[in-house]
């Protein structure tokens, strides 16, 4: 009896550091831009146009629960982060390409606030993509690519969200905290100009939950034959309308 008892007990614990172990998606989504900057000229790197109705949206995923009670103004958790996929409208950003992790991908930081379960109740993300080996301001010009970045940032702490398309990176950081990227290869500070092929969009309100969004309600369309319709009921107005003008000639 004892044996089994001890069997169960082991079995138990076993099923709870599994299900502790069990990776922790969050759904992120912005509201939709509503400051837009898009490039007025594209001289180098690839240049993209943000448009009205885009906005920020996606998942982020972690290894298994975070620590409980973590504070956004001190804690990382990008060391926690399995992989990521997010886009702005024009870039897709994921941390691994086929369960390989991508060289031109950086997490900048992941700070986090949870409550005593250890769920998210405050956070400040920024990744980027970059083109490779560090940049090096002293050494390499401006319209160099690997000092062309896409970049996103999201906070609930203001809330703001800012994403960035082909800005010139102007500060490179000194340690990365995503354990397969090479240290300093992100950007902690860009310039947007528009006359260099940069563009910017930013948004207000973003959430972060364990519970996938409401897609967007969809905006009510009329079928062919109600339009026939309403096409048919305009012109018989327009005749009566006529013809009463006339009988009042």
């Amino acid at each position: 009896m004892k044996r089994l008892a001890a069997s169960l007990v082991g079995a138990l614990g076993l099923l709870a550091t599994q299900a502790m172990a069990q990776p922790i998606t969050y759904y992120i989504q912005s509201e939709p831009y509503e400051l837009i900057t898009n490039a007025t000229a594209c001289p180098v790197g690839v240049c993209k146009a943000y448009a009205p109705g885009q906005r920020l949206a996606g998942t982020i995923t972690f290894f298994g629960p975070l620590d409980p009670d973590l504070n956004v103004q001190t804690d990382d958790v990008g060391a926690m982060i399995d992989d990521f996929q997010l886009s702005d409208g024009q870039n897709t950003y994921t941390l691994l390409n086929s369960g390989i992790p991508d060289p031109n991908m950086v997490i900048n930081f992941a700070n986090v606030s949870t409550d005593a379960s250890g769920v998210i109740t405050a956070f400040e993300f920024k990744f980027d993509k970059t083109n490779g080996a560090p940049f090096n301001i002293a050494t390499m010009p401006s319209n160099d690519l690997q000092a062309r970045v896409a970049t996103i940032y999201f906070t609930s702490i203001y809330p703001a969200v800012s994403v960035d398309n082909n800005a010139r990176c102007l500060t490179r950081a000194t340690v990365s905290n995503a354990p397969t990227n090479t240290p300093g290869a992100g950007c902690i500070q860009t310039t947007v100009g528009p006359a260099e092929g940069a563009s910017q969009a930013q948004a207000n309100a973003v959430t972060m939950s364990l519970t996938p969004p409401s897609p967007p309600a969809p905006v009510p369309t009329m079928s062919e034959w109600a339009m026939i319709l309403l096409g048919v009921l305009l012109a018989g107005g327009a005749a009566v309308n006529l013809h009463r003008r006339r009988q009042t000639v």
